[in-house]
C-alpha cells in the first residue's frame, strides 16, 4: 500500500498474490487499513480487489466497523469506480425472501441504510421495486422511500399511503421532502393528520421546510397531543426547525413526566438556542412594515419588507421565517403572500416650510431617496402652519407661526420629478412663502384628481408639528382623496384626530412620535414600506397596542416593533 504510487502495476500484483495466499488474513489486514479512511490510490485499488472477490459486502457488515465507518467505506468504493450500489441492491433482493416478515437482521439493516446513502436509485430501480413487494416491513419501507425519491411522483406516494404499516407510509411521505407543488402540499397536509406520529411528523417537517405556515399551528397541536409519541415527535421537529417561536412550548414540555418527551424537548431547546445564536451572528436584517386594518373583515394587515442593513439588497422571506407577537402574545395563524410590487409610485412629501437646513423630515426623505427607483415620481409641497401656536425648534428657539389664508395655489398640483439630483436640491431649498399654503391646502393640492401624476400609485407622506384643527370641507377633502386613490401617511408630534381619520379612510398610516429625533427613521421606513413585497394578514384576538415582528431569514436575524393604532371612536349620532 505504501509503495503503490511508485509502481501501481507491481504493487497491485503483490496485493492480489496476498489475497490468493491467505484470504482471511488478507481480509483482516484490509479492514485495518480501510478503518483509517485512507484515500490514497492504493486504498482505492484495495477496495476494487475486495469488490472483485465478493468481500465488499462482508466488509460493509463487519461488526468491528461502526455504521459511520461502513458508510465511509461504501462512499470510498463508489469514488473508486466500484458499482457498490448495484452489488448491494442485487444481494438484498436475492436474500429478502428468506428474511420473512419478522425482525430484519442488523447486517441487512446496515446494508439497506448504506444503499440509501450511496445511491440515487436510478441504477437499482428494478431491485428496489422487488424489495418494496417483500413481506419484511423494514426492507419494504426503505425501498418505498428510495423509489419515491427517484420518481418524485405524488400519485405514487399517495398509493403507498394505503399501506397498513406506518413505516411504509412514513417513508413514502419522506420521499416528498423538497417537492414544492400544490398537489404535494395538499397530500402533505392530509398526511399531517395521520393517526401515526411518524407519518404526521414527516408531513409537518416537509411542510415547514417548504415554508408552509399551515404547519405551525399543527405543530403546536401535536405538542399537546394525548399520545406521548406525538408529543415527542413534535419536540423533535421543533428542534430540527431551530425556530425560536417554539421555545416556550418546549420549556413547558421539559417538565413532562414522560422521559422520552422530556429528553426530546431538552435537546430541542439546545438546537434552537444554537440556531438563534448562529442567526444573530450571521448578520442583522432590516425589517420594515406598514400596518393597516381591513375595514371589511376586521383583520390586521401588514405590508412587510426585509433588506440587508448595509446594502440595498432585498432578503427573501418564507412564511415560517416570520414571527408575530401582539403585546407579548404570539400570533399563530396568519396568511403570507408575496405580492408583485407596483412598477412605479407617485409620492408627494408635505412638510413644514423652514429655513433650517437638514430638518428631521428632510433628512428622512433624503435617506428614503436612496431607495427611489427610476420609474418612481416624487413631488414636494412645503406648507406654513395655519394655526397660531408656539413650537420649540431643534435649537431650542421658540418660533411663532403665522396663519396663512387659503389661496389660488391650492388649485395647482405639485410638480412630479423623477431626477434624483433635482429632488435632492429641492429638499435642501428654502421655499418662498408665496409658494406655500397651509397644511390642509397642501393636502388639497396633492389629492386632486385633475393634474395628478402621469403614472404610479399615489401616496402622501406628511409631517405635522402642531396642526390640531379640522377644515370645514373635511368630508369633501376625504372623499377627493379616496376618489383619487391616494393613501395618506402622516407623522405627527401631537394627537390629531382629523389627520388620523384621513389616514385610516385612505388606507394609509398615522404615527405619533414623541420627539423630532424619531422623524428621520419613521419617514424613511414609511417610504420603504411602500415597496414592500409581502402582505401578511391575521385575525386579532385582543385589543393590542404594539406588534413585534421577528424575521429569522437565514443567515440573519431582524426585528422591529410598530404601534397598532387604536380603533377610531364612533361619532355621536
Amino acid at each position: 500500500m505504501q509503495g503503490f504510487d511508485r509502481d501501481a502495476a507491481g504493487y497491485g500484483q503483490r496485493i492480489r498474490k496476498l489475497l490468493k495466499a491467505d484470504r482471511e488474513a488478507f481480509y483482516a489486514g484490509a479492514i485495518e487499513i480501510l478503518r483509517t479512511r485512507d484515500e490514497s490510490r492504493g486504498a482505492q485499488y484495495l477496495l476494487s480487489v475486495l469488490a472483485a472477490d465478493e468481500l465488499l459486502l462482508r466488509a460493509l457488515c463487519e461488526p468491528t466497523l461502526t455504521k459511520e465507518q461502513a458508510l465511509a467505506l461504501a462512499r470510498a468504493a463508489v469514488q473508486a469506480g466500484v458499482m457498490a450500489d448495484v452489488v448491494l441492491a442485487k444481494n438484498l433482493s436475492e436474500h429478502a425472501a428468506s428474511i420473512g416478515d419478522g425482525a430484519c437482521p442488523p447486517d441487512i439493516q446496515r446494508l439497506m441504510d448504506v444503499l440509501a446513502d450511496i445511491s440515487d436509485g436510478s441504477r437499482v430501480l428494478p431491485f428496489l421495486i422487488s424489495l418494496s413487494r417483500q413481506a419484511n416491513p423494514y426492507l419494504q419501507s426503505k425501498a418505498v422511500l428510495m423509489i419515491g425519491r427517484i420518481n418524485r411522483n405524488v400519485k405514487w406516494v399517495q398509493s403507498r399511503l394505503m399501506e397498513a404499516d406506518p413505516r411504509v407510509r412514513a417513508n413514502a411521505i419522506e420521499a416528498l421532502w423538497g417537492i414544492d407543488t400544490e398537489e404535494a402540499r395538499r397530500l402533505l397536509r392530509s398526511a399531517g393528520r395521520d393517526g401515526n406520529n411518524r407519518v404526521a411528523g414527516n408531513a409537518l417537517m416537509a411542510l415547514y421546510r417548504l415554508g408552509d405556515g399551515w404547519a405551525i399551528p399543527e405543530l403546536f397541536k401535536m405538542a399537546d397531543h394525548e399520545s406521548r409519541r406525538f408529543r415527542a415527535t413534535a419536540a423533535w421537529i421543533m428542534g430540527e426547525t431551530g425556530d425560536p417561536r417554539f421555545t416556550r412550548t418546549l420549556a413547558r414540555m421539559v417538565g413532562e413526566p414522560n422521559t422520552a418527551v422530556r429528553t426530546r424537548a431538552f435537546a430541542a431547546l439546545g438546537q434552537i438556542r444554537a440556531a438563534t445564536a448562529q442567526a444573530r451572528q450571521a448578520g442583522e436584517r432590516r425589517v420594515v412594515a406598514r400596518f393597516q386594518r381591513n375595514r371589511r373583515s376586521g383583520w390586521h394587515e401588514l405590508h412587510l419588507e426585509v433588506t440587508s442593513m448595509e446594502g440595498r439588497e432585498q432578503v427573501r422571506v418564507l412564511p415560517t421565517q416570520l414571527i408575530l407577537v401582539e403585546d407579548g402574545r404570539e400570533v399563530v395563524n396568519y396568511s403570507f403572500e408575496e405580492r408583485q410590487v407596483r412598477p412605479s409610485l407617485a409620492v408627494t412629501f408635505i412638510f413644514p416650510r423652514s429655513s433650517e437646513p437638514g430638518t428631521p423630515f428632510r433628512r428622512g426623505a433624503l435617506h428614503a431617496l436612496e431607495w427611489k427607483r427610476p420609474s418612481d415620481l416624487w413631488a414636494m409641497a412645503p406648507y406654513i402652519p395655519s394655526v397660531r401656536s408656539l413650537h420649540t425648534s431643534l435649537a431650542g428657539e421658540e418660533i411663532n407661526f403665522e396663519p396663512v389664508e387659503p389661496s389660488a395655489l391650492e388649485d395647482i398640483p405639485p410638480q412630479f420629478i423623477s431626477d434624483m439630483e433635482v429632488l435632492r436640491a429641492g429638499f435642501d431649498k428654502f421655499a418662498p412663502k408665496g409658494d406655500c399654503t397651509n397644511l390642509w391646502g397642501a393636502i388639497r393640492r396633492s389629492v386632486q384628481i385633475e393634474g395628478g401624476p402621469a403614472r404610479g400609485k399615489r401616496h402622501l407622506v406628511l409631517y405635522s408639528q402642531s396642526e390640531a384643527g379640522q377644515p370645514v370641507d373635511y368630508p369633501a377633502l376625504t372623499s377627493t382623496a379616496m376618489a383619487s386613490r391616494t393613501s395618506v401617511h402622516a407623522v405627527s408630534l401631537i394627537a390629531n384626530p382629523a389627520l388620523e381619520g384621513l389616514c385610516q379612510a385612505t388606507q394609509g398610516t398615522f404615527q405619533a412620535v414623541a420627539s423630532e429625533d424619531e422623524v428621520v427613521v419613521v419617514v424613511e421606513q414609511i417610504c420603504l414600506s411602500l415597496l414592500a413585497r409581502y402582505t401578511v394578514r391575521y385575525q386579532p384576538t385582543m385589543d393590542a397596542r404594539e406588534l413585534r415582528i421577528i424575521v429569522t431569514a437565514p443567515p440573519g436575524w431582524g426585528e422591529a416593533t410598530i404601534p397598532i393604532p387604536a380603533l377610531p371612536t364612533p361619532r355621536a349620532g
